[in-house]
Protein backbone atom coordinates (compact mmCIF):
# COMPACT_ATOMS: atom_id res chain seq x y z
CA UNK A 1 0.00 0.00 0.00
CA UNK A 2 1.53 3.38 -1.29
CA UNK A 3 1.99 5.65 1.36
CA UNK A 4 -0.91 8.52 0.08
CA UNK A 5 -3.38 5.48 -0.01
CA UNK A 6 -2.44 4.40 4.06
CA UNK A 7 -2.58 8.32 5.01
CA UNK A 8 -6.03 8.73 3.10
CA UNK A 9 -7.17 5.16 4.58
CA UNK A 10 -6.01 6.78 8.38
CA UNK A 11 -7.80 9.63 7.86
CA UNK A 12 -10.75 8.17 6.65
CA UNK A 13 -11.34 5.83 9.54
CA UNK A 14 -10.46 8.63 12.20
CA UNK A 15 -12.74 10.91 10.69
CA UNK A 16 -15.30 7.72 10.99
CA UNK A 17 -14.44 7.76 14.29
CA UNK A 18 -15.02 10.95 15.25
CA UNK A 19 -18.27 10.99 13.79
CA UNK A 20 -19.37 8.03 15.64
CA UNK A 21 -18.04 9.24 19.06
CA UNK A 22 -20.67 12.33 18.60
CA UNK A 23 -23.10 10.56 16.72
CA UNK A 24 -23.39 7.76 19.73
CA UNK A 25 -23.05 10.09 22.43
CA UNK A 26 -26.09 11.83 21.27
CA UNK A 27 -27.92 8.35 20.12
CA UNK A 28 -26.80 6.12 22.95
CA UNK A 29 -24.87 2.54 21.88
CA UNK A 30 -27.74 1.03 21.41
CA UNK A 31 -30.16 3.31 19.60
CA UNK A 32 -27.42 4.83 17.22
CA UNK A 33 -26.93 3.45 13.96
CA UNK A 34 -23.90 3.17 11.22
CA UNK A 35 -26.07 5.22 9.08
CA UNK A 36 -25.91 8.06 10.95
CA UNK A 37 -22.22 8.25 11.26
CA UNK A 38 -21.46 7.48 7.94
CA UNK A 39 -24.11 10.71 6.96
CA UNK A 40 -22.43 13.01 9.61
CA UNK A 41 -19.03 11.77 8.53
CA UNK A 42 -20.39 12.84 4.68
CA UNK A 43 -19.13 9.05 3.95
CA UNK A 44 -21.04 6.19 2.82
CA UNK A 45 -21.98 3.07 5.15
CA UNK A 46 -19.22 1.22 2.87
CA UNK A 47 -16.65 3.48 4.00
CA UNK A 48 -17.01 2.06 7.36
CA UNK A 49 -17.42 -1.65 6.03
CA UNK A 50 -13.99 -1.28 4.55
CA UNK A 51 -12.42 -0.26 7.87
CA UNK A 52 -14.35 -2.16 10.27
CA UNK A 53 -16.45 -5.90 10.10
CA UNK A 54 -19.61 -4.57 11.84
CA UNK A 55 -21.19 -2.47 14.33
CA UNK A 56 -19.68 -4.43 17.22
CA UNK A 57 -16.34 -3.82 15.40
CA UNK A 58 -16.92 -0.53 15.29
CA UNK A 59 -17.76 -0.31 18.63
CA UNK A 60 -15.25 -1.55 19.84
CA UNK A 61 -13.04 0.94 17.91
CA UNK A 62 -14.74 3.77 19.29
CA UNK A 63 -13.90 2.48 22.58
CA UNK A 64 -10.64 2.12 21.75
CA UNK A 65 -10.70 5.85 20.53
CA UNK A 66 -12.42 6.65 23.44
CA UNK A 67 -9.80 4.86 26.26
CA UNK A 68 -7.13 7.15 24.42
CA UNK A 69 -8.84 10.61 25.32
CA UNK A 70 -9.40 8.95 28.86
CA UNK A 71 -5.75 7.90 29.56
CA UNK A 72 -4.52 11.19 27.39
CA UNK A 73 -5.70 13.35 30.92
CA UNK A 74 -7.82 15.96 31.73
CA UNK A 75 -7.37 18.65 28.80
CA UNK A 76 -8.23 16.05 26.58
CA UNK A 77 -11.32 15.25 27.92
CA UNK A 78 -13.27 18.13 27.36
CA UNK A 79 -15.10 16.69 23.99
CA UNK A 80 -19.24 17.40 24.27
CA UNK A 81 -18.69 13.34 24.11
CA UNK A 82 -16.80 12.46 26.66
CA UNK A 83 -19.09 11.94 29.47
CA UNK A 84 -22.30 11.10 27.49
CA UNK A 85 -19.94 8.30 25.81
CA UNK A 86 -18.19 7.33 29.43
CA UNK A 87 -21.78 6.81 30.70
CA UNK A 88 -22.45 4.57 28.10
CA UNK A 89 -19.82 2.07 28.55
CA UNK A 90 -20.46 2.45 31.75
CA UNK A 91 -23.68 0.83 31.31
CA UNK A 92 -22.24 -1.62 28.96
CA UNK A 93 -19.25 -2.58 31.26
CA UNK A 94 -21.79 -3.16 33.87
CA UNK A 95 -23.42 -6.33 31.50
CA UNK A 96 -20.56 -7.12 29.22
CA UNK A 97 -17.52 -8.93 30.77
CA UNK A 98 -15.07 -8.43 28.29
CA UNK A 99 -15.85 -4.42 28.43
CA UNK A 100 -16.15 -4.48 31.73
CA UNK A 101 -12.63 -5.55 32.10
CA UNK A 102 -11.63 -3.20 29.36
CA UNK A 103 -13.12 -0.49 30.91
CA UNK A 104 -11.65 -1.45 34.21
CA UNK A 105 -7.79 -1.12 32.48
CA UNK A 106 -8.85 2.79 31.24
CA UNK A 107 -10.30 3.43 34.70
CA UNK A 108 -7.07 2.33 36.52
CA UNK A 109 -4.97 3.82 33.78
CA UNK A 110 -6.94 7.23 32.95
CA UNK A 111 -5.15 10.83 34.80
CA UNK A 112 -7.43 11.90 37.90
CA UNK A 113 -7.60 15.76 37.30
CA UNK A 114 -9.69 17.77 39.34
CA UNK A 115 -12.37 18.20 36.23
CA UNK A 116 -15.69 16.65 35.97
CA UNK A 117 -14.81 14.62 33.47
CA UNK A 118 -11.78 13.16 35.97
CA UNK A 119 -14.43 13.06 39.31
CA UNK A 120 -16.66 10.60 37.07
CA UNK A 121 -14.10 8.15 36.07
CA UNK A 122 -12.80 8.42 39.81
CA UNK A 123 -16.10 7.80 40.86
CA UNK A 124 -16.75 4.78 38.65
CA UNK A 125 -13.14 3.53 39.46
CA UNK A 126 -14.86 3.10 42.75
CA UNK A 127 -17.97 1.77 42.15
CA UNK A 128 -17.62 -0.74 38.84
CA UNK A 129 -17.51 -4.05 40.14
CA UNK A 130 -14.29 -5.58 40.47
CA UNK A 131 -13.65 -8.44 37.50
CA UNK A 132 -14.47 -11.66 38.59
CA UNK A 133 -11.20 -14.44 38.54
CA UNK A 134 -11.64 -16.86 36.21
CA UNK A 135 -11.97 -20.67 37.93
CA UNK A 136 -8.95 -22.31 36.54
Amino acid sequence: MGILRARRKAETRSLLLEAGLRAFAERGLDLGTLDEVAAAAGLTKGAIYRHFPSKGAFLLGLFEQYAAVARAGPGARHAAWFIPLTLQFAAHAMRDPLLRRRFAVVLAEAPDGGTPEGQLLMALRRVLPAVQPTAQ
